[in-house]
């Protein structure tokens, strides 16, 4: 958690202390969020009955609205804020909770802070870049469909804990007028959270690692 903390505060600070930071782009496009999440089976502290193995959970993919925000620091390195419109994703059963289908829905929010390096001259049109950073990411309005909450025996609350991780991502801009770009990346982040269903007194648990690679294009406006 240290070590994140540190990360963000470098972040900022590189961007507050740059003389050079004058130039600053908007953009806004479409995000496509591919997870390829793994978790372990669940387990209960109910009878073994109430879970039987193997038994767990995957989360499905979704797309959203793309919202970015990037301060030029040098000519060749910028602070690049990358978010969206909160999407949904369809938690699907596994194993033996594979025939229910959607046990669950839930929304997030991740917020991503990059610091990016601009290969080329800051002239040219076409420039690709790679970012290292931060990622935050908080879960909530999660809940169980009517068929999960047959698999777990009655109505569920589900809750997962906010994750905080390492992210990176690889693109291109390209430049139309001085003011006009398009803008592309490929990311993936660190992003794992602790999960616990409740039915009555029975909680169920597994750790999801969502194992993300985020695809976006937007249009920037500079200013």
């Amino acid at each position: 958690m240290k070590k994140i903390q540190f990360s963000v505060c470098v972040l900022f600070a590189l961007s507050s202390a740059s003389v050079l930071a004058q130039d600053n782009t908007f953009r806004a496009g479409m995000i496509n969020l591919g997870l390829h999440s793994q978790s372990p089976d669940l387990t209960s502290n109910g009878p073994a009955f109430l879970t039987p193995q193997p038994a767990g959970v995957t989360v499905g993919n979704a797309t959203t609205i793309l919202f970015g925000f990037t301060r030029k620091l040098t000519d060749h390195f910028d602070l690049d804020i990358v978010m969206g419109l909160p999407p949904k994703h369809d938690v699907y059963g596994r194993g033996t909770l594979a025939a229910y289908g959607i046990t669950a829905k839930v929304k997030q929010r991740a917020p991503t802070a990059f610091i990016n390096y601009n290969f080329g001259d800051v002239t040219n049109k076409f420039r690709p870049f790679v970012g290292l950073g931060v990622n935050y990411t908080q879960f909530f309005d999660a809940t169980s469909t009517p068929l999960g909450d047959i698999a777990t025996g009655g109505p569920t609350k589900i809750q997962l804990k906010e994750s905080y991780g390492f992210a990176a991502q690889i693109g291109a801009s390209y430049k139309f007028t001085d003011r006009w770009s398009i803008v592309g990346s490929v990311a993936t982040a660190e992003v794992k959270s602790d999960m616990t269903a409740t039915t009555g007194s029975i909680e169920r648990k597994t750790t999801i690692n969502f194992r993300p690679v985020v695809l976006t294009l937007g249009i920037g406006y500079s200013f």
